[in-house]
């Protein structure tokens, strides 16, 4: 749709820079600019006046939620640009909060798709992703304590036995050097105060699966082998349920930076890493369920046999390759799923059955 006035807004944590822009012809004018403060109130009071037929532009950041839901309340069609997507306005050598909410208004007036707008989650799913992210806030933290105490106690010639890191602080004590036990005491209380709060955390992920926005789609996705709850969850968040918008299942990949980038110019085209676009945590979630697929005592499934193809390649970083492919293909195969809710799982498929079949036979024949 093609707009001939915009409304840019570059948001700031207490004010915002708001610039009005018009289109006359081939040319651009500026109609107003002002600051209003970062608030419901204050949207409302300066938009209250506005027409409802001006888009309103802001990029995605801390306030960017409630923003949205707000101004669209008031009768606005909100875009939310990716920063990530804007290099020419976010490492501009001009950079101010000025001159970003006349280029978020420019675009705006350009062409819309040049703000790559980004797709915001109903409530209950970033409510999912915030308990996660809290989670993985509590065992960093817990991974920091035990480090700390394994090293105090090596500091003084004592070797802590190996012990699971969710017990840890239930680890009998009365072995310990008594130099030890008074430094780390309160770290160990600490500990077990963190345990109890991953255990909070935990049981309200498990309740908000339950819901109707859940449910489904964490049990479809779990049929899937190596995939647990919290990968489960944290993949139907992220995707916020909305999986028309990814026309067919290999599409995910990139959205989860899981495909190579490319600097390709005439004859050279050189091999570069993944992306790693979207999400750090699920990505690294995904990644301890490519891990647990590839285990040597995991059950052989299509996914498995084709990282062991690639991971018995002699080249270099083969095993990192291997486990990429499979977090891609997980990724894939979930998404498959739940486009497709009539489509039966098959973790190992026919021909890959036989194949391993007749392997196994070959090798049981005695040789000659």
């Amino acid at each position: 749709m093609e707009y001939y006035t915009a409304i840019g807004i570059d948001v700031s944590d207490r004010t915002s820079k708001i610039c009005v822009m018009t289109k006359i012809g081939g040319s651009r004018r500026i109609v107003e600019e002002t600051t209003v403060a970062t608030t419901k109130e204050g949207f409302s009071e300066y938009l209250a006046d506005k027409s409802r037929a001006w888009p309103v532009t802001f990029e995605t950041g801390v306030h960017c939620r409630w923003m949205a839901s707000h101004i669209r309340g008031l009768g606005f069609t909100v875009h939310v640009a990716n920063p990530a997507k804007l290099k020419q306005l976010t490492e501009s050598n001009t950079k101010n909060d000025t001159n970003d909410a006349r280029e978020l208004a420019r675009y705006t007036l350009a062409d819309v798709e040049i703000l790559h707008p980004v797709f915001l989650r109903a409530e209950p799913y970033q409510q999912m992703i915030r308990l996660l992210e809290a989670r993985s806030v509590l065992i960093g933290t817990r991974t920091k304590l035990i480090n700390e105490i394994r090293g105090f106690a090596k500091s003084i010639g004592f070797r802590i036995p190996k012990r699971v890191a969710a017990y840890f602080h239930h680890l009998d004590r009365s072995t310990w050097p008594k130099e030890l036990e008074s430094l780390c005491w309160p770290l160990m209380d600490i500990l077990e105060t963190v345990a109890v709060k991953i255990k909070a955390l935990e049981k309200q992920m498990h309740e908000l699966a339950e819901t109707d926005e859940f449910k489904a789609d964490v049990e479809r996705v779990r049929q899937v082998f190596g995939i647990g709850f919290f990968c489960s969850v944290a993949y139907v968040a992220f995707l916020g349920g909305n999986y028309g918008r990814f026309a067919k299942a290999r599409d995910v990949g990139p959205y989860l930076g899981l495909v190579p980038r490319q600097d390709q110019s005439g004859d050279i085209d050189k091999q570069l890493s993944i992306t790693k676009a979207g999400s750090t945590m699920l990505r690294n979630l995904l990644t301890e369920c490519a891990q647990v697929v590839l285990k040597d005592n995991a059950k052989m499934t299509d996914l498995k046999l084709k990282g062991l193809r690639i991971a018995g390649k002699k080249s270099a970083n083969s095993r990192k390759r291997a486990v990429t492919a499979i977090v891609r293909g997980l990724a894939v195969t979930m998404m498959a799923l739940l486009k497709h809710p009539e489509r039966e799982y098959k973790p190992l498929s026919d021909s890959n059955q036989r194949i391993l079949e007749r392997l196994s036979a070959e090798q049981s024949v005695p040789a000659a």
